[in-house]
C-alpha cells in the first residue's frame, strides 16, 4: 500500500527542492515497475504542468502557473525534498549543467539570509525515488533502466507509486548507482516526494482525464533523446 501519512514538519536534515505540478500516469513495458499511478518527481516520465520538466520556488508560483489552464482531474502539486547533506552534489550538477534551474537554485541557496523554504500543511508524504540532474532535465532511476537490476541486487520494493517506502533504500540506490557507468552521468541523490490531494480549487474544470493528455514535444524528445542513448526504439 502506498504510504499516507499526513505531512510533519520537515527533518532539519532534509530540505524543501522545488515544487512541480504533475500527473500520475499509468506505466508498463521496458524496465520499469508495474504501476497504475507512477509519480515521479522526473518529467521523462511523467507530465509536469505547465510543461515538462517546469519547477517553482512556491506552491503560490506553481498554482498561478497552472491557473489559466485546463487542468486534468488526477493533476496534483507535489514538493521534492532531498537530504542536506545530498544537496551540494545536485546543486553542482544543476550549475555544471550551464542550463541552470532557478527555482531549485533558489530553494536550494545555502548563502539565503532567510530561513530554509518549508512546505505547507496538508500534503500526504508518499515516498523516495532516486534522482540526477542532467541537460537541464531532472532524471529518476527508472528512466534509465535500472530497476530490474536494483530488484535483484539490492532486493528494493516499490510501491504503486514506483516509489521507495523511506529513506534507507533510497540511500542504498543511490549509492550504488553513483558506482555504475551505465547512466547518465549525474549525481544521483535520494529524494522524497509530498502531495496534496486538491491543490487546484477554483481552476478552470478539467477539459480531459490524464490518460486523454497527450505527451508535449519536450517529453517526447527526452523520452527518443533517451531511447538513442540507450540504444532502443522509442519511449518505455
Amino acid at each position: 500500500m502506498t504510504p499516507n501519512h499526513q505531512f510533519r514538519p520537515t527533518p532539519p536534515d532534509t530540505l524543501l527542492t522545488g515544487w512541480f505540478v504533475a500527473v500520475p500516469e499509468r506505466v508498463t513495458g521496458g524496465n520499469l515497475p508495474p504501476t497504475e499511478r507512477l509519480t515521479t518527481a522526473s518529467a521523462c516520465l511523467i507530465d509536469h504542468l505547465p510543461e515538462d520538466d517546469s519547477w517553482f520556488a512556491t506552491a503560490e508560483e506553481a498554482r498561478a502557473a497552472c491557473a489559466l489552464l485546463p487542468i486534468p482531474a488526477a493533476a496534483r502539486l507535489y514538493a521534492l525534498l532531498i537530504p542536506a547533506d545530498h544537496a551540494a552534489g545536485f546543486v553542482a550538477d544543476i550549475r555544471a549543467s550551464g542550463m541552470h534551474e532557478p527555482a531549485l537554485l533558489s530553494c536550494l541557496d545555502e548563502n539565503r539570509s532567510e530561513p530554509a523554504p518549508q512546505p505547507t500543511e496538508g500534503g500526504t508524504e508518499l515516498g523516495w525515488e532516486v534522482i540526477g540532474y542532467d541537460m537541464g532535465w531532472v532524471h529518476t532511476w527508472l528512466c534509465n533502466d535500472l530497476y530490474s537490476d536494483a530488484v535483484r541486487e539490492l532486493g528494493v520494493h516499490t510501491d504503486e507509486r514506483g516509489l521507495l517506502p523511506d529513506r534507507h533504500p533510497a540511500e542504498r540506490l543511490a549509492a550504488w548507482a553513483n558506482v555504475r557507468n551505465d547512466t547518465k552521468p549525474v549525481t544521483w541523490v535520494p529524494a522524497r516526494l509530498i502531495e496534496w490531494d486538491t491543490p487546484l480549487e477554483g481552476l478552470p474544470a478539467p477539459a480531459a482525464g490524464a490518460c486523454d493528455v497527450p505527451a508535449s514535444p519536450s517529453r517526447l524528445r527526452g523520452l527518443f533523446r533517451r531511447s538513442a542513448e540507450l540504444g532502443t526504439a522509442g519511449p518505455p
